[in-house]
């Protein structure tokens, strides 16, 4: 690569950063770190998932949807998504749902609609490739060629007048596509993506089958067997260069023709069902099946997104209900006690619709509380900084404890007063708070702490009995579990 092109993809890919996919490059970083942390906990990766409302739902949706869910486990938390389907199935599907997010308003519509389509077919063909053959990741395999041509995405999503230019030299037909990149650009889409892979730590797996090398290694087969399924399909199953595709399949996976068309035709319908589920609805229309019958779904042409949903939660008492009993079932299960304080906090996050939850530990010396899990609103900073000290007898928290008794502590300035430090008040602002002690054998080990500060909205009393349910029951599964 000249000096000149690795300059213009180093502007590119800071301006993407910076600029046009800014959610997109940040989420992928944060999931990607959490699932590759050797002590990574399902709280970790929901933590970034539950930044995000909407994403959070439709991550939930998807995790209950026969395809990835056969066997129909009711899930109500994304803590409970990792456990049930994986930390490698969770990043794929939230990556596809932030990919199509990120390039849902694309300057160039129509070659992004091409792209998405290609990307997301090759995808799930490349995945259920890798199961056929055994691959001991085949989520990782999708994730790998769902990224393939994200340069190419980004590209016709916020080209401007570059786009305009490069569509048509491609359209005249002087030249290949990749000619007319490094015409008009400088440098090819693939180069873009490359550098891209490199910039955002996309993964291991998608370096090496960018790289052109490790072609026979089983995984990078099996992206590039998806990845030729998905072209050829293009221009219709039942052209040659789709059946010479197919019959080189069959020979890797050593089946007959036609068993390898009942994967391959399956895949595709899967693909277009599923990208149809992430709401990239005109993609979905353009994934060819093997009758060539198009389905045309109504919609209003655009790449629809659920409905948009509130900053902040609001008391769902059906989804307290459910998560009520998936923490019941991680008890049985005996998932540990760190699994079961996240999704509680879960639980009073989402079910009882607090902007925040946390758990404090209680010191030794029983004089300070510090964070150890907090979800929601400002939950870093509460992790990082929470540290309060409770020693004054006059102090709620400290009464709390001393009692063993939730308290919802009211906003009346008068009836808090001298009993709430300057610091508590610095780093939670003003009450309302609902606060219970954690108790264990009869020990108070911490406590419970959760509020509506950041979305100055009322808390009712039927929001402090959800409250107290989904701490009585982390307080009876820490028991059962310590012993």
């Amino acid at each position: 690569m000249g000096k000149n092109a690795k300059q213009e993809i180093d502007a590119w890919i800071k301006r993407l950063s910076d600029e046009d996919m800014p959610v997109f490059s940040s989420t992928v970083a944060d999931v990607t770190q959490a699932v590759n942390d050797a002590e990574t906990s399902a709280a970790d990766v929901a933590q970034t998932i539950l930044r995000d409302a909407s994403l959070t739902s439709r991550v939930l949706k998807m995790a209950n949807s026969f395809y990835y869910n056969p066997n129909d486990q009711k899930i109500s938390t994304i803590s409970r998504a990792v456990m049930v389907l994986g930390f490698e199935q969770v990043l794929a599907l939230t990556l596809s749902l932030v990919l199509i997010d990120a390039l849902s308003k694309g300057e160039q519509r129509d070659k992004l609609i091409d792209e998405m389509a290609l990307s997301c077919h090759a995808a799930i063909q490349a995945e259920e490739l890798a199961h056929q053959t055994r691959c001991e990741f085949p989520e990782n395999v999708f994730v790998a060629t769902l990224l393939s041509r994200l340069g190419n995405m980004a590209f016709w999503a916020f080209s401007g007048d570059k786009g305009t230019e490069l569509l048509n030299l491609i359209e005249s037909g002087e030249m290949t596509e990749q000619e007319a990149e490094n015409e008009v650009l400088g440098f090819s889409l693939h180069q873009l993506t490359k550098g891209l892979s490199k910039s955002w730590s996309l993964g291991e797996l998608l370096d090496k089958s960018l790289s052109g090398k490790h072609k026979t290694d089983p995984e990078i087969a099996v992206i590039n067997m998806g990845k030729e399924l998905a072209e050829v399909a293009t221009d219709g199953w039942e052209h040659n260069e789709a059946k010479k595709v197919i019959e080189q399949v069959s020979k890797y996976l050593e089946v007959s023709v036609a068993e390898t068309k009942k994967i391959v035709y399956g895949s595709a319908k899967k693909a277009k069902d599923i990208t149809r589920m992430y709401g990239a609805f005109d993609a979905s229309n353009r994934i060819n099946q093997a009758d060539t019958i198009t389905i045309e779904l109504e919609n209003d042409g655009q790449m629809q997104q659920e409905d948009e949903i509130g900053l902040y939660p609001y008391p769902d008492a059906g989804m307290q209900l459910s998560i009520l009993k998936e923490i019941a079932e991680a008890i049985e299960e005996n998932r540990g006690i760190n699994v079961i304080l996240e999704m509680v906090l879960e639980g009073i996050h989402r079910g009882v619709g607090m902007d925040r939850s946390m758990f404090a530990i209680l010191s030794k010396d029983r004089k300070t509380l510090t964070c150890k899990y907090a979800i929601g609103d400002d939950n870093e900073r509460l992790r990082d900084q929470f540290k309060i000290d409770i020693s004054n007898p006059k102090n709620i928290f400290n009464l709390s404890i001393s009692n063993k008794k939730a308290r919802h502590i009211p906003s009346d300035p008068k009836m808090v007063e001298g009993t709430i430090a300057r610091e508590t008040l610095k780093m939670l602002g003003t009450p309302p708070y609902l606060i219970m002690p954690t108790i264990v054998k009869g020990k108070v080990i911490g406590m419970f702490i959760a509020d509506r500060n950041a979305s100055s909205r009322q808390i009712d009393d039927k929001d402090f009995v959800a409250f107290q349910q989904f701490c009585q029951q982390a307080n009876m599964g820490l028991t059962f579990l310590s012993s």
